[in-house]
């Protein structure tokens, strides 16, 4: 009896966390297109969660962004973003980081295109952003890694002393890791 009960507890447990909300930043392959060339287009958005925001910084250092990692076979030039996001591609993806070492550990293959867009105006919270787009020489996916650099805001801690510490709300910088579908290198493999 005690077995059944423990079983169907932890049974409840897992369809409850399942069927929760993502409590971060996401970015979903939203389609993916066969071309007539035999590339493929992915189109991608991003979500952000209630009480996640995208804020430019003063540099695109400081700036929010997220990175897409290991996009093998990218055509040059067909990349496109929506306004308000700048786009680059750097042979080591820029991850998020604190004092200069990295928040998160992808899996970063040397000498691979990494697709990475910054934000170049605020977005709010509770947002999807659709019009990111990217095309490969490459008809085959698996599972690939993105990360990215948000702003939540913290709020202030209720009965603390008037200009001690967590008295007012503030914004800090995160990181997030995840999953999502990416062209596989394995398919140019003969």
């Amino acid at each position: 009896m005690l077995k059944t009960f423990a079983a169907a507890l932890l049974l409840t447990s897992g369809l409850t966390l399942t069927a929760a909300p993502a409590l971060a930043l996401q970015i979903v392959v939203t389609q993916a297109d066969k071309n007539t060339d035999g590339s493929m287009t992915y189109h991608f958005a991003i979500k952000t969660d209630q009480g996640e925001t995208l804020t430019p910084g003063e540099s695109k250092a400081t700036a929010d962004f997220v990175t897409v990692y290991n996009f093998y076979g990218l055509v040059d030039g067909s990349v496109k973003s929506p306004a308000g996001w700048e786009f680059s591609s750097e042979e080591f993806g820029r991850t998020p980081t604190l004092n200069g070492y990295p928040m998160v550990l992808p899996l970063d293959v040397p000498n691979t295109p990494n697709l990475t867009w910054t934000v170049t105006k605020p977005v709010a919270t509770g947002t999807q952003i659709e019009g990111f787009t990217a095309t490969t020489r490459v008809s085959t996916m698996v599972r690939g890694e993105y990360t990215a650099q948000v702003t939540r805001q913290l709020p202030a801690v209720q009965g603390a002393a008037a200009g001690g510490p967590g008295a007012a709300a503030k914004a800090s910088k995160q990181a997030v890791i995840g999953e999502l579908p990416t062209p596989s290198f394995l398919a140019d493999v003969k």
